[in-house]
């Protein structure tokens, strides 16, 4: 990360709050509402921030005596909008915490107590909830709409736009009684399929490419029960397991000089299952990088170390940036001279990871707060609302998309489902909003749906609910300067055509 400071606006531990959340939400908006960093902390606590700068000219350059969080402090830095008052004051209560019991200080909110009562230091929470937030930073840098990157402390690797997005399914036999290190070690699987995906652009949102989708031919006649089997036209074949194993040795481990390999995203549907069962095929995944963080936040060499910024940084009134704190570190005796210039080794250098792997699965549990369970691809896909494209597109070039049907099987389909997932959670707001969000829509959904069953006596008993006659829910896209079009959660490409 690069070495940027920042204040806290409300909540525990802030830098600036008001007599009431209301007075300070009336004097952070702006006339197109408010904008925020929003920093994950290691524990998963979240945190309104404002870069220094930006603070600093909202109170007129009065710092305030505590000194600012830093960049290092958070595991991920992200955009945040509130379009209305109301929104603002709303996280602001959400961000309030209660007071301390005894010397149990901690952030008490409603937003946070449940990440704090295990202390500060990394948990699966704080990991989790962070990676939700690079994809979205990701998806964001993809399409050109952050103005400044400074302000998240972004520092893309020098591989950043070079990189291709895959995704990956496939399907285990579900009556196979072994067991579980024997099904870890050998699964039994039917078949395997990807889909390699263009990267979005400031024109473009995440389109499919190519896909691939493969029936093992040992496996042919084995079938889950209760579910169908599907094919896709022209891209489905029976192949033997070790040619398959060929081709996704080449398509996932790197070539022996690795000089032409460019670097992948790849998208999975649980990664434990995703890497058991490309071992099961002879792929190496050992050296692969479990999240995305490594490509936003790349180490340059030579940058000066946390320490060492620290190290000089004393109160000097003729220094307008530095007002009146300061932050001094315990250093010992050795590492307070100078005289030694070798008294610092220089970075290692970050070697560049060939497969970055995104935990799709684990993305959408995380932001809906749900335990992990029995859940297939095709069971999120319905409960994020997700649909297919079909292989052939209607009239005047219209996308045509395709409904979901849990009790068909198809790895081939089943990787365009996890990339469109991917995009659709990537894509839209912040974690916590995004939840709160898409649990108002299926509340509205419902609701709307007792509605209409209440009036079946009035409209009769073949008509059907159409969603489209339901409120769609919003979203707004960071670093847009200029006022836009809302955008829809699930809003289609011939909707944005017709803007």
């Amino acid at each position: 990360m690069q070495y940027v400071e920042y204040y806290q606006i409300g909540g525990f531990g802030a830098h600036l709050w008001d007599n009431s959340n209301e007075a300070l939400a009336a004097r952070l908006m702006g006339r197109d509402g408010a904008e925020f960093v929003l920093g994950i902390r290691p524990n998963g606590a979240s945190a309104l921030l404002l870069p220094s700068d930006l603070f600093l000219r909202l109170v007129k350059g009065r710092r305030p005596y505590k000194a600012p969080y830093l960049a290092e402090d958070f595991q991920s830095l992200s955009p945040v909008q509130f379009p209305t008052k109301l929104h603002l004051v709303e996280k602001l209560n959400m961000l309030a915490s209660k007071k301390s019991k005894g010397t149990d200080v901690r952030d008490r909110s409603k937003a946070n107590t449940a990440y704090t009562v295990g202390g500060d230091a990394l948990s699966p929470a704080g990991v989790a909830r962070s990676s939700f937030e690079h994809q979205r930073v990701f998806y964001m840098l993809c399409q050109n709409t952050i103005k400044r990157q400074f302000d998240y402390a972004l520092c893309p690797a020098p591989w950043f736009h070079d990189v291709r997005i895959f995704s990956f399914a496939f399907n285990t036999w579900a009556s196979d009684t072994r067991p579980l290190d024997e099904r870890e070690a050998q699964p039994k699987i039917l078949d395997v399929g990807w889909t390699e995906f263009n990267t979005p652009t400031d024109s473009s949102d995440l389109v499919a490419m190519s896909t691939s989708h493969y029936v093992v031919e040992e496996e042919k006649f084995l079938n889950n029960p209760g579910r169908r089997k599907l094919t896709l036209p022209n891209v489905s074949q029976n192949m033997p397991k070790a040619a398959i194993s060929t081709i996704l040795k080449n398509l996932f481990n790197p070539s022996h000089d690795g000089a032409s390999d460019s670097s992948k995203i790849l998208l999975v549907h649980d990664e434990r299952a995703t890497r058991c069962a490309l071992r099961s095929f002879g792929v190496d995944t050992s050296q692969w990088k479990a999240g995305i963080k490594d490509l936003l936040y790349h180490h340059q060499d030579g940058r000066a170390s946390r320490r060492d910024q620290y190290s000089d940084r004393k109160f000097d009134g003729r220094d307008h940036r530095l007002g009146k704190w300061k932050r001094d570190r315990s250093i010992s005796p050795r590492m307070q001279t100078t005289s030694d210039p070798r008294r610092r080794s220089p970075p290692a250098r970050q070697a560049r990871p060939f497969v970055y792997l995104v935990d799709v699965r684990r993305m959408y549990h995380n932001m809906m707060e749900v335990p992990p369970r029995d859940d297939t691809v095709l069971s999120n896909a319905l409960a994020l609302s997700v649909r297919d494209t079909a292989p052939a597109r209607g009239e005047d070039d219209l996308v045509i998309y395709e409904d979901i049907d849990p009790k068909n099987w198809c790895a081939g389909r089943e990787s365009r489902l996890i990339g469109y997932m991917w995009e659709d959670m990537a894509n839209g707001i912040a974690i916590d909003e995004q939840r709160a969000l898409r649990i108002k829509f299926s509340k509205d959904l419902e609701e709307h749906v007792d509605c209409h069953d209440g009036a079946l006596g009035a409209t009769g008993p073949g008509d059907e609910v159409d969603p489209n006659d339901i409120l769609q829910p919003c979203t707004s896209t960071a670093g847009r300067a200029n006022a836009q079009r809302p955008i829809g959660m699930f809003d289609s490409e011939s909707e944005d055509e017709e803007w």
